[in-house]
Formats: structure tokens, C-alpha cells, sequence
């Protein structure tokens, strides 16, 4: 069941609707997600939805969607598609929830390792806020409408160090878009990632999180 670990390392979703406007002037990239930053870092907590396309080896990660808060002993709940060559389909889907170190789902239950709990990733100290800390080379890119609200979307790159901190699985620098809501407060709400693949054959996996309700 350690697999079920690996699906909090990430939490992802569907992209932005329509075409982004362009027509600026917009707020610096750096000020954008510094600013980003500096709120993520008090969500206690957040729905989060999310998806992977392509094949990135050690992470089965499909889908995944559910709350996840630091408040009463950290704890997340909802559910997940994972790839798995021994179903009939090629992937599985459940329920679960965390409780602290502990999860369980409709397959079985048991220990969760420290490096996947729910503040490893939520928190001023967590990899989503690390993330964000260590985009270089933020440009504004234009503006979109996500969740129903406008956002600006910031291009840059995430040092191959920082990210595998966040996501052992991953050894490159990676292509990053962050969406910043356009109102003030300055909110994190969207995530896309490209991941070079290992072997230049092979295409690259795309990985985008949403993530709405935060409080």
C-alpha cells in the first residue's frame, strides 16, 4: 500500500478555460508569487483536485480529489485513480482518508510515512510553499479565468533541487505555471508542471493542481 503515499506527494487538476488576455500592463512574476507565497503559507486548509498525464515511473498517480486540513491532527479525505497493471483496466479507483500517519481506503489501511503527510505539503514549511519559494525566472504571462474567478498566470522554473524535495521521483528542472487570483489578497490557486522524461524518446508528464476553498 505504499503507493497510496506517493498520491499526496502531488495534488492536481483540469486546466483554464479560454484563451489568456495578454493586453497588460501586469504585475511583475517575482512579485506575484512571492506574494502567493506568503499567503499559501497560513492555509490551514483546501480542496484540492488533481491529474497527471503521462507515465512518470514510481508515481501511479491518475487523479485525485478531496479536503485536506492541518487543524485536528492533520487529516484529508476523498478519492483516487491510480495506475495498476495487475486490474483488468489498468487502474484502480477508491476512497480514503488520513488521519496523521495513518490512512485506510476501500483496499486495505496502515502507515503513513512522515515525508507524505499532510504537512509535508500544506504549511508555511511545506512543499507547495517551497515550490513557490524556489520559481525562477517568473514572467507574467497574461490573464485567465479559473474556478470562475480572473487569475494571472506566471511562467518560470523550479530547480531540480527544490522539486525533488517535493517529489523524489523527479531529477530535472522543471516548466512551471502558477496562477495568482487577481484580486487582493494574492492567493496560489492553479499549478501546471512539466517533467522532462528520463529517456528523450519518451514524452514529457504534464501535472496540474487546483486548489480551491482554501482557509
Amino acid at each position: 500500500m505504499s503507493r497510496f503515499a506517493l498520491l499526496l506527494v502531488l495534488l492536481l487538476t483540469a486546466g483554464c478555460t479560454g484563451s489568456p488576455d495578454t493586453r497588460g500592463p501586469f504585475p511583475a512574476g517575482a512579485e506575484l508569487v512571492r506574494d502567493a507565497a506568503t499567503s499559501f503559507a497560513a492555509v490551514r486548509g483546501v480542496h484540492f483536485a488533481a491529474g497527471v498525464n503521462g507515465v512518470l515511473p514510481g508515481f501511479p498517480l491518475r487523479q485525485i480529489e478531496g479536503d485536506a486540513t492541518l487543524d485536528d491532527g492533520e487529516s484529508a479525505s476523498g478519492t483516487a485513480d491510480v495506475q495498476d497493471d495487475n486490474a483488468g483496466g489498468g487502474h484502480v479507483k477508491f476512497n480514503f482518508i488520513v488521519n496523521g500517519q495513518h490512512f485506510s481506503t476501500d483496499l486495505g489501511a496502515g502507515p503513513l510515512p512522515d515525508a507524505y503527510t499532510v504537512s509535508r505539503f500544506l504549511g508555511a514549511h511545506g512543499g507547495l510553499k517551497r515550490l513557490l519559494d524556489g520559481l525562477t525566472d517568473a514572467e507574467t504571462e497574461g490573464r485567465e479565468n479559473v474556478d470562475g474567478s480572473p487569475a494571472l498566470r506566471v511562467g518560470g522554473r523550479v530547480p531540480a533541487a527544490v522539486a525533488r524535495s517535493v517529489l523524489a521521483q523527479v531529477d530535472a528542472d522543471l516548466n512551471v505555471k502558477i496562477w495568482v487570483s487577481d484580486s487582493l489578497p494574492r492567493r496560489f490557486v492553479r499549478l501546471w508542471v512539466q517533467i522532462p522524461p528520463p529517456d528523450n524518446h519518451l514524452s514529457p508528464v504534464m501535472i496540474e493542481l487546483s486548489l480551491t476553498k482554501q482557509a
